[in-house]
């Protein structure tokens, strides 16, 4: 069996990979040898500061009224040195820096790069993490509800904390808000060598909103479906008459309830910055956060006999008097900025985050066969307060040596992890009884009535990492990017199990020392320069064992991820782009969190090694002035090794679709200076997945249409999105057979903004 799907995925990618090299030949083919002057070509990139878009051109297909609102004055040095991220217009960005820290226009990168822009966050009225997915092509929801933010990328689980903000380790729990985010760039493929710790499928980096040198406010307000309204506001200026200290707040209110039975959310969000520019060559940017989110604890629908359809997707299995989650972050970090000269750059980085998460949970743990009965357990999680603190230090140049371009970063990054602070009380099967029937449910809200299971943990993880890279330009068709870095890591592990005051496991304390090298190399050919690249690269991860629910004495393995990856970008145009990649990651020492009937009712483990190949193909960008898209297809084929365990053994991992195809795009009808209408038009279609590790239950493919209207005129503007418009019954994700996730039926979310 394993050989025959292979074949077809074979087939079905070499099939791929040929009618995309016909199609490129044939554009190429047309392509005289010496690019005319209306030819596309990006810029050049340069240290010193270049002025931002305006966003008031009628040649863009946007011309929104200025969601990211225009700087009166020059930018910053924050904003112009080699770290800083370009601004983007429109729904794709020509160069990024999470894939090699400092500004690299994409088609000059050897690696695959997804950008989701301001304008792409505004027109989709994307909220959360989830919402984006559609964007980056490889990625799919997960539907864990401890960890919301968690998802799948390249066929293996990126989790939360797996996240950057500016560059800096965010591994907060708690689902965050793009109220401060001026984009996300999600790098595919290990990033070992520029963020230690990683998975091998990936990193997600959230870029904030800085201070820019003018003086605005930006009101706006959504209402939707199930009583969703959620308010925000963006004010920047100078806070004295020189104009170099710089101000900048974005502060969110949500408040919603959910298609799902008891279901809600409330949420407040602040983020005040601060960017004192010193000189020309130096400048400080603090940024602090604050945000609390109150929502119920919903394990989502269960299957009953292996249908997933059974249960409406509203149906609640929980407790709606017990049951509930908050979370709450505090997070402040400070940069400095100083061109030392001409050709060297540097940034220092700190960051401390403070979160605390305590929850309870009632949720089915089995079903009587042929019933609708299921038994259930109860978690409280009294105590989750864990903390981060991270350095880190870049010196990177661009410079000119031996006849070749250079851009060279030296680095170091310092992190102190700790969570000493975990306690999970747990209900004993039957005590009290916890039984309910999901076709004809009666919620009692049962207390402990005796002494639980108790699991008690505390973890710490303390790393240090140097690491140095460089991007060699030889000439015009030929370049190469290689790295390497070290990390010195320290995890120290405590766990204790006991059931009505009787130890079960421990207390266990493990402490493991691990010295790393992770190297990085990639090549690119440009057949046409600055239009069409060719490029391969090799690269390795390497993450550390985490904590979780532990229950044996013997210690994790580190996960070890190897990558290779070859790929095709194309310009069309200056503001269009068509890429395609073929990869091949393997992991070993899977860790796996599994669902179980007994206390504490989830368990963590290791499996031998996962392999995953596939291709995406990606269209992004403005087809015409009037008309923008961002397409992707992604084909994956995942499978898990483990010559100990037969029910994973050459099966798929769980929540791994083989083929997702995502499409948005928007069309302005009127386009010019004085107001814009326009309209927008979604395709998600998700191919069927294992909803469990080692189970046979698949949750069904599902193809789902959204909308979305536009309107501009001068600082006015205004939206009406609508998702699932045909009201497809779907499931988005899953966690084990027990806690799926049901996808929502139609809603729509009206927005009104003003920038005065």
């Amino acid at each position: 069996m394993t050989r025959i799907r292979r074949s077809r995925w074979s087939s079905t990618c070499a099939w791929a990979m040929v009618c995309l090299a016909a199609w490129t030949s044939t554009v190429v083919a047309q392509e005289p040898k010496t690019p005319a002057s209306d030819e596309p070509t990006l810029p050049e990139v340069k240290v010193e500061a270049t002025p931002l878009p305006t966003g008031n051109s009628p040649d863009t297909v946007f011309n929104t009224g200025d969601f990211t609102p225009t700087p009166g004055g020059p930018p910053t040095i924050t904003q112009s040195t080699i770290f800083g991220s370009p601004p983007a217009t429109g729904y794709r960005a020509a160069s990024s820096t999470t894939g090699s820290i400092v500004n690299v226009p994409d088609i000059q990168l050897p690696a695959s790069v997804s950008v989701v822009t301001s304008e792409v966050l505004h027109d989709q009225q994307a909220l959360r993490i989830n919402d984006i997915f559609r964007d980056v092509a490889g990625a799919a929801k997960l539907g864990d509800q401890l960890r919301p933010d968690s998802f799948i990328l390249r066929g293996f689980e990126v989790t939360s904390r797996n996240y950057r903000k500016n560059g800096l380790l965010d591994p907060t729990y708690t689902p965050r808000d793009f109220a401060n985010v001026d984009r996300i760039e999600v790098l595919k493929g290990p990033s070992s060598i520029l963020y230690g710790a990683t998975q091998p499928s990936g990193t997600v980096n959230l870029i904030t909103k800085k201070p820019l040198n003018d003086d605005f406010t930006r009101w706006t307000s959504q209402l939707g479906s199930f009583n969703f309204q959620r308010h925000t506001i963006d004010a920047n200026g100078k806070v004295n008459d020189d104009g170099n200290v710089l101000f900048r707040v974005n502060a969110a209110y949500e408040k919603s309830d959910t298609f799902r039975d008891f279901g809600y959310n409330e949420r407040e969000f602040v983020a005040p910055s601060f960017s004192w520019i010193i000189d020309e060559d130096t400048a400080i940017t603090w940024e602090g956060e604050y945000l609390k989110d109150r929502r119920r604890f919903d394990t989502g629908v269960a299957a009953v006999d292996g249908s997933v359809s059974t249960l409406p997707i509203t149906r609640f299995l929980g407790e709606p008097g017990n049951d509930f989650q908050v979370y709450q972050d505090w997070r402040q970090s400070v940069f400095l900025d100083h061109k030392i000269d001409d050709i060297w750059t540097m940034r220092a980085g700190a960051t401390t985050i403070f979160y605390y998460a305590p929850s309870s949970g009632t949720f089915p743990t089995s079903q009587t066969a042929g019933t609708t009965m299921f038994d259930r357990g109860r978690q409280n999680i009294p105590q989750f307060f864990e903390q981060y603190y991270g350095l880190t230090l870049n010196l990177a140049g661009e410079y000119e040596l031996g006849g070749m371009e250079h851009k060279t970063v030296f680095g170091t990054e310092q992190g102190w992890f700790i969570s000493n602070n975990f306690r999970s009380q747990s209900s004993l099967p039957g005590f009290p009884p916890l039984t309910i029937d999901g076709a004809n449910p009666v919620y009692t809200n049962p207390p402990f009535v005796l002494t639980p299971a108790v699991f008690d943990s505390g973890f710490r993880q303390n790393r240090h990492g140097f690491y140095a890279q460089d991007l060699v330009e030889f000439d015009e068709h030929w370049s190469a990017m290689y790295g390497l870095r070290f990390d010195d890591t320290n995890v120290v592990f405590d766990r204790e199990l006991a059931i009505l005051g009787i130890p079960i496991l421990g207390p266990v304390n493990t402490n493991q020392n691990f010295d790393r090298w992770t190297p990085r190399a990639g090549l690119i050919y440009q057949p046409i320069p600055d239009v069409w690249s060719l490029y391969g690269n090799y690269s390795r991860s390497f993450d550390p064992p985490s904590g979780g629910p532990r229950l044996t004495t013997t210690s994790l393995k580190p996960e070890l991820g190897e990558s290779w990856e070859v790929g095709s970008k194309y310009q069309v145009s200056q503001r269009l782009a068509v890429q395609a990649a073929w990869f091949w990651i393997e992991k070993q020492n899977i860790t796996i969190d599994k669902q179980v009937s007994a206390p504490p009712f989830f368990v963590t483990s290791q499996a031998g090694r996962q392999n995953v190949q596939g291709v995406e193909l990606s269209l992004l960008g403005q087809i015409t002035d009037r008309w923008s898209t961002t397409t992707n297809y992604t084909m994956t084929d995942a499978l898990l090794h483990d010559n100990t365990d037969p029910t994973i053994d050459g099966r798929r991992p769980r929540n791994v679709p083989r083929h997702t195809v995502n499409m948005w795009t928007r069309y302005n009808v009127i386009q010019n200076q004085q107001h814009t209408l326009g309209g927008g038009l979604g395709l998600v279609y998700v191919d069927d997945r294992l909803a469990a590790f080692g189970g046979t239950l698949r949750l069904p493919d599902y193809t789902r249409w959204d909308s979305g209207l536009f309107y501009r005129r001068g600082s006015f503007d205004a939206a009406l999105y609508i998702e699932n418009m045909f009201d497809k019954r779907y499931y988005a994700g899953s966690v084990s057979d027990l806690q799926i996730t049901p996808g929502a039926p139609t809603t729509l979310r009206g927005q009104v903004g003003l920038t005065f």
